[in-house]
């Protein structure tokens, strides 16, 4: 599969075992279903959407909490004691830590077994045909806020996880993934390109060539809450109680956003978010920070962590609100009857 360097980042290699081909959509784009959602890789040659691609296969199967032989179920399966994990995962894991850290724990890395408890414990596409046997128990309380919680060994990469946590890196490593592909593409000269991962993606293009074009979907209506032309270089994250939600085996509504104060889906006034950055990792941690606190607490903990982030939210009456600099990563005004 795609290789990574020590630290963890994409080296822009071809993959040894692609996996299934790519599907072609048209031109220079092509689809694919990894890490549970599908992804679309556009503006870019065959050979650089493969490589984009088999890096995301890899990814998945570091982090995913679907397979015991991950790096995921593994550090959670040793109850204290150190596991040796990929150079990635000690990379991911301490950034995600360090978000945790600058977000006073509202963004938390470690709700697996919450995440798990509320039926979350395989692929969606399995949850959505029904409930499995012994969903819908009371997730565990969250557990104590006491280091160390975690311990990393970036040398001999090994992790130690807490007995009882369980990691759910889910939308951060799925935005840090993407990312590490697109840098990498740039680094390499590759000048236009879009990958999309399930709506949050990684966009860019040299300031001569027309800007990518993407509608923000409302969640509560059929037309778009918004529709962007990109700016050159731009992160865009969607977090959102109504995509991967479902009914427990006891019919209680869940969706996949956890509230680390409750362990339980959160439930402030936003339904959805959407934030547009220079990084897909952050951006991620914001528009999970926003429907979590909600429309009047979030933006502040957004303009603590990226003063330069802009958002988009919809709330549960439908009304859309956005961030005064959202202009940033406008190319130009597109004309539409949202409001």
């Amino acid at each position: 599969m795609g290789r990574a360097e020590p630290g963890g980042a994409w080296t822009g290699a071809r993959p040894e075992q692609p996996g299934p081909p790519p599907r072609p959509v048209s031109g220079r784009a092509v689809r694919d279903r990894v890490m549970g959602t599908d992804v679309l890789v556009a503006g870019l040659a065959p050979a650089e959407a493969v490589a984009a691609l088999g890096w995301l296969r890899e990814v998945e199967r570091v982090f995913t909490r679907f397979a015991p032989d991950s790096d995921t179920r593994r550090v959670g399966a040793a109850q204290g004691r150190p596991v040796r994990v990929a150079p990635m995962f000690t990379a991911v894991l301490a950034a995600a830590c360090e978000f945790q850290r600058r977000t006073g724990g509202v963004f938390d890395p470690f709700l697996g077994a919450e995440i798990a408890a509320l039926g979350y414990d395989r692929d969606f596409a399995e949850i959505a045909a029904g409930p499995a046997p012994g969903a819908g128990a009371a997730p565990p309380a969250p557990a104590p806020a006491s280091p160390p919680r975690v311990e990393i060994d970036h040398d001999r990469r090994l992790v130690t996880l807490s007995p009882g946590l369980a990691v759910d890196l889910g939308g951060f490593v799925k935005g840090w993934s993407v990312q590490q592909a697109a840098d990498g593409l740039r680094e390499r000269g590759v000048r236009r390109g879009l990958i999309d991962a399930g709506g949050d993606l990684v966009a860019w293009r040299s300031p001569a060539d027309p800007p990518w074009r993407i509608g923000v979907a409302h969640p509560l209506r059929t037309g778009p809450a918004d529709i962007l032309a990109l700016t050159e270089r731009v992160a865009v994250a969607t977090s959102s109680v109504t995509r991967r939600a479902w009914r427990d085996r006891e019919g209680r509504a869940a969706h996949h956003v956890l509230d680390p104060r409750t362990g339980r889906p959160a439930e402030s006034d936003c339904l959805q978010a959407t934030v547009l950055a220079t990084d897909l990792a952050a951006a991620e941690v914001a528009a999970t920070c926003l429907v979590i606190l909600g429309t009047r607490a979030g933006p502040r903990q957004v303009a603590e962590l990226d003063p330069s982030a802009a958002w988009l939210t919809v709330d549960r009456e439908g009304r859309v609100r956005r961030s005064a600099n959202l202009g940033d990563y406008r190319a130009e005004a597109v004309a539409d009857d949202t409001a």
